[in-house]
């Protein structure tokens, strides 16, 4: 059995990780593709050192410069690549642009596509992530999903029942490595952690400022990892001077053990990331989320999230006081989602 496995951002490099070393314990022959979606550094190389991942067997290099033009970039680039290596399957993740035009090009080569992360829903369907998702899952022969919500979704939409596996999610399945093998205390400490990064809030001026305002306002000190769009965009509207004098402390992106240490650290986390407000419940840790998109709603109905829009007052007052309404509960699998994606491919390609 062949394998492609296309890859392109933070997220996906972290739920490959696993599933690439579950490859290998097995045997099978796995194609990495890199399609540079992150192209820095800081945001790509990082996270091949940091997970031991090997070198991609292509690395496409495809300028990021807006969705449409990669996409369309990345799925003729990926074509022949799929056409060369005759895969069994194609395997990609999430939510990203990466994702769908992986799903996309190899649909229309008749080689099936998996789908890790399938099914998550949110009500804007024109958002550009969900659009991704909901394409990817559209044209996926598999569907694994990380909660039961995800797999009952795809059930009210009419998914056959045999191209939905529950395997849990592969972010826990990093995260409970990664803090035994590093040692990770998980603690509530003096700081929260900020992350930011959707072009909701990064393409509006004022959206932005107005979340940047409530930030201000709480008056905690926070630790904000920028991602190098998120630092364009604070530059391009002014939210750099505002930030003179306050609390938030800027730093560059960090490798996946180190913001894991470092969020393993907070007292809550701020963040419009569908992944960290999954890695801020793992962590048992308070999260706001500066988005109104509800992914993974079991967080919020648990009672260890809630959701804001660019509302300065309401930014700050959560900061101060939202805390947990509800016992921890365990939504997203058992640890073992890497070996059940790896069980599902095996059953049906080998």
């Amino acid at each position: 059995m062949k394998i492609c496995s296309v890859v392109g951002t933070r997220p996906n490099f972290i739920k490959e990780y696993l599933v690439n070393q579950e490859l290998r314990r097995r045997g099978i022959r796995e194609v990495l593709i890199h399609t540079g979606q992150h192209y820095d550094y800081e945001m790509s190389q990082a996270f091949f050192e940091c997970f031991e991942l090997p070198a991609p067997d292509y690395h496409l290099h495809i300028a990021n410069t807006n969705g449409v033009d990669f996409c369309a970039q990345t799925i003729l680039e990926l074509a022949p690549v799929f056409r060369a290596e005759k895969p069994d399957c194609v395997l990609s993740y999430g939510d990203v642009n990466s994702t769908m035009s992986a799903a996309i090009a190899a649909s229309k080569l008749g080689i099936p596509f998996a789908h890790v992360e399938g099914g998550i829903r949110a009500v804007d369907r024109l958002n550009p992530e969900e659009i991704n998702r909901r394409v990817s899952d559209v044209l996926a022969d598999v569907i694994f999903c990380c909660t039961k919500t995800d797999v009952n979704n795809l059930h009210k939409e009419g998914y056959s029942p045999e191209r939905i596996e529950f395997t849990g999610d592969l972010m826990k399945d990093a995260l409970l490595i990664t803090l035994k093998k590093y040692d990770i205390k998980v603690s509530r400490g003096d700081y929260l952690v900020l992350t930011l990064h959707r072009e909701e809030n990064l393409a509006d001026g004022a959206r932005l400022r107005a979340i940047f305002s409530g930030l201000i306002q709480a008056g905690r000190r926070i630790i904000f990892p920028v991602h190098p769009r998120t630092l364009q965009s604070m530059k391009d509207f002014g939210v750099l001077e505002m930030l003179q004098g306050s609390q938030i402390e800027l730093c560059k992106p960090m490798g996946y053990v180190a913001f894991l240490r470092l969020t393993a650290g907070a007292d809550k986390i701020l963040t419009d990331s569908g992944g960290v407000r999954r890695e801020a419940y793992l962590l048992k840790k308070p999260c706001v989320t500066l988005i109104e998109l509800s992914w993974f709603p079991e967080i919020s109905q648990a009672g260890w999230k809630v959701l804001t829009g660019p509302d300065p007052g309401r930014i700050a007052n959560l900061i101060k006081t939202f805390e947990p309404t509800g016992p921890h509960q365990e939504l997203f699998g058992d640890g073992t989602a890497h070996a059940k994606i790896v069980d599902g491919l095996m059953r049906r390609y080998a």
